[in-house]
């Protein structure tokens, strides 16, 4: 064994091996504490024991009824047993992560009563949040689908907690979904009833003008002018002038009813377009369907899940075990370099556990680049028969060489040289971090946040919805007008005559307000202030000027839309009277009503070909004065009746297309879907006194040991120089 130990430098399972027979008993003693204090501390007496249940449910891939029962893709797009994908999936742990959810989970089922927390502590919100997050998880499971995961000490709790979840996720869905679709049912309603309201006043139009004598126009212009024909060939004078009389009226109330009439055939359909859109939006504002399909329900478990105590047990044990051999090195460590030998009773572990043998010292060398830098062992050969520990702890010494290039020394060595001033520096660094981390020298911050979808908008190019809604949350028009409402200026302490002082404001603001998307395609917006009802108010501020800014952004849109569209009805319009006029005219000064009609009646009378009695007496004065009419005004007569049916024509289109963009210039929707509000937070968010210590201990006692390597090294060069 000797041998061995003398042929190798390096690490060695034999050397090892004999290390921890000679400690045999001190790690066995801590080994079987760790073991009995691991089982003791996991159990009931000190770990409240926790049962588990799940609930495992799959998103809907439609969210909207009408579409997917009443729509015309029924079967192709929406079909309503279809479950959602990863989007979906994305939304539902969005809404099961709300605040929404979680306060009315607390309030049910008492939480902050059944989690023990003090109702008059400061931090009671910030507790029962953080303790409800623990103990309620929610993720999505490899198949898309999402799991819900409830730990309680209360195993049939537990159960009925995670199947509520569940429950309340239909309704806080719903009412989403309902505060849009009420509001677009109101649109769509407005303009239904706005529509079958001019409808009616059509028909009512048209029935003033029926009681006027006017039923059909086109029948009725060809039926009195073959009439008049007849009369004048017969002489009737009072007939004559009775269904004169009759085309008067005609041509007076002719191109008006036309027009009614054409018109009102065009809204009638269009008014059937829009009833179905109110149908749809009706059954969206009233009705409701289930936004998941349950996989598996949570059930009262039988056996606790939290806490594992094997495993507690068996990682407590291996890690006692590890340690206890680590610090046994270390003390071994720190005697060699002392060049304490202990005695033969084994020094005060043996003492304390009993004689195990010598100790077994380690050899340590300080060499840099320096390579012909070695351990030395060296034995007695007059002792070398003897077995005992005691006496082979005696054929050991060390040697540490101190002849290196760059004058290293050994780390351990320093520490213990220099371990009252690096504790003093850490003890002095500690305090003055947490001086300097207090309010006196930082002021305090809370966090107030929202995560909001966005809803009612569409990309401007390949950006996301998503997307859209950040470029806009950070524009300029909101942040300044959020400085403006909540004065930020003063509140946030700067002189407005300072020469930076828009670029600070700006600066500050940023630092204060932050605007992310969150891994599931929502946005989440962080708002620190040092009033935290300051701070939600700014979150919830920004969501409204967002609401805002989108629908300015619409409105100016749409209102150029409208606007186009009312230039050209009144064109339209204008140029439609203008023909109708004209046609009056002609129908008044030139007795032309209808064409075709009165151009036939015209060609029997002029040829004598007209039957019965009244071609012996035709008005021959009349019909050649007809004739000349409509000779010189016949073809205007032509023109002038299609120009105003295609006119009419064009004008309902475009009436049409002018209400479309005015519903959707008029309409007030909102652009969020909010899934968690801004609440005012009752324990600050910054700064996070405990990291700033630490980290400020750790630097600083580095910096420190670095300053005690460099300030060693001298002495030891200068001790060498001498």
């Amino acid at each position: 064994m000797l041998d061995k130990l003398k042929s190798k430098n390096d690490f060695d399972s034999g050397n090892f091996l004999i290390f921890i027979y000679i400690w045999r008993i001190p790690v066995f003693i801590i080994t079987l504490a760790a073991f009995f204090a691991s089982i003791i501390i996991s159990s009931p007496l000190f770990i409240t024991p926790k049962y588990k249940s799940t609930v495992i449910m799959f998103p809907v891939m439609t969210n909207s009824i009408s579409k997917a029962l009443l729509s015309e893709n029924y079967g192709q797009k929406q079909d309503i047993l279809e479950f959602g994908e990863d989007e979906q999936a994305e939304q539902m742990l969005q809404i099961l992560n709300s605040n929404r959810i979680r306060d009315k989970i607390i309030k049910k089922y008492n939480l902050m009563e059944h989690y023990g927390i003090d109702t008059n502590s400061s931090y009671k919100f910030t507790r029962l949040y953080n303790t409800y997050e623990n103990n309620i998880i929610f993720r999505r499971t490899e198949y898309m689908a999402v799991k819900i995961t409830v730990y309680d000490k209360d195993a049939q709790l537990a159960a009925d907690i995670a199947n509520n979840i569940a429950d309340i996720l239909d309704s806080t869905k719903n009412a989403m979904q309902k505060e849009r679709a009420i509001k677009a049912f109101s649109i769509v309603e407005s303009n239904y009833l706005k529509l079958k309201h001019e409808v009616q006043m059509m028909e009512d139009s048209l029935s003033r003008l029926r009681e006027l004598g006017v039923h059909d126009y086109e029948s009725q212009a060809e039926m009195i002018n073959q009439q008049l024909a007849i009369e004048i060939a017969r002489g009737n004078t009072s007939g004559v002038k009775a269904l004169e009389g009759r085309l008067e009226i005609l041509a007076k109330y002719g191109g008006p009813y036309v027009s009614i009439r054409d018109e009102l055939e065009h809204e009638k359909k269009q008014l059937s377009l829009l009833k179905s859109k109110f149908e749809e939006a009706k059954v969206d504002a009233e009705e409701v369907l289930p936004q998941k399909f349950i996989v598996s329900y949570a059930y009262k478990a039988e056996r606790k899940s939290y806490p594992d105590r094997w495993v507690i047990v068996l990682i407590s044990t291996v890690s006692a075990f590890i340690l206890s051999i680590i610090l046994i090195s270390v003390y071994d460590s720190i005697a060699a370099f002392k060049k304490k030998s202990p005695d033969a009773s084994g020094g005060p572990w043996l003492k304390t556990f009993g004689n195990t043998g010598g100790l077994l010292k380690n050899i340590f060398t300080i060499s840099g680049t320096d390579k012909n830098s070695k351990r030395e062992i060296q034995d007695d050969p007059e002792k070398e028969e003897r077995n005992s520990y005691d006496q082979l702890n005696e054929k050991f010494k060390f040697k540490i060489n101190m002849e290196s290039q760059f004058y290293q020394i050994n780390l351990l060595r320093v520490i213990l040289r220099w371990k009252v001033h690096l504790a003093v520096i850490a003890v002095a660094i500690a305090l003055l971090a947490a001086v300097f981390s207090s309010p006196w020298f930082i002021t305090p911050k809370f966090k107030s946040y929202a995560v909001i979808y966005p809803s009612n908008i569409s990309p401007y190019s390949e950006e996301s919805e998503t997307e859209q809604m950040l470029q806009v949350l950070q524009s300029k028009d909101i942040r300044d007008s959020i400085m403006i409402r909540f004065n930020l200026a003063r509140h946030y302490e700067i002189d407005s005559s300072y020469k930076y002082f828009y670029s600070t404001l700006s600066y500050l603001y940023s630092q204060n307000v932050h605007i992310s998307k969150t891994p599931y395609e929502g946005v989440s917006i962080e708002v620190f202030d040092k009033d935290p009802g300051v701070a939600s108010d700014i979150a919830n501020a920004i969501i409204d000027y967002y609401n805002i800014k989108i629908r300015t952004l619409h409105e100016n849109k749409f209102n150029e839309v409208v606007k186009m569209f009312q230039r050209g009805l009144n064109k339209k319009r204008s140029s439609l009277d203008s023909l109708i006029f004209r046609l009056h005219e002609l129908a008044s000064e030139y007795g032309l009503l209808e064409y075709d009609v009165q151009a036939e009646e015209i060609s029997k009378g002029f040829l004598k070909t007209i039957d019965g009695a009244g071609a012996l007496h035709v008005n021959t004065p009349e019909l050649l004065k007809l004739k000349k009419n409509f000779e010189s005004k016949g073809g205007e007569l032509i023109l002038l009746v299609t120009l105003i049916e295609n006119e009419a024509i064009q004008y309902s289109d475009m009436k049409y297309e002018y209400e479309k963009a005015y519903m959707d210039f008029d309409r007030k929707f909102t652009y969020v879907n909010e899934i968690t509000r801004p609440y005012p937070a009752d324990k600050k968010a910054y700064p996070i006194r405990w990291l700033i210590v630490l980290v400020s201990v750790l630097a600083g006692t580095f910096l420190a040991f670095i300053i005690a390597l460099i300030l060693e090294n001298k002495r030891l060069a200068a001790s060498k120089s001498t």
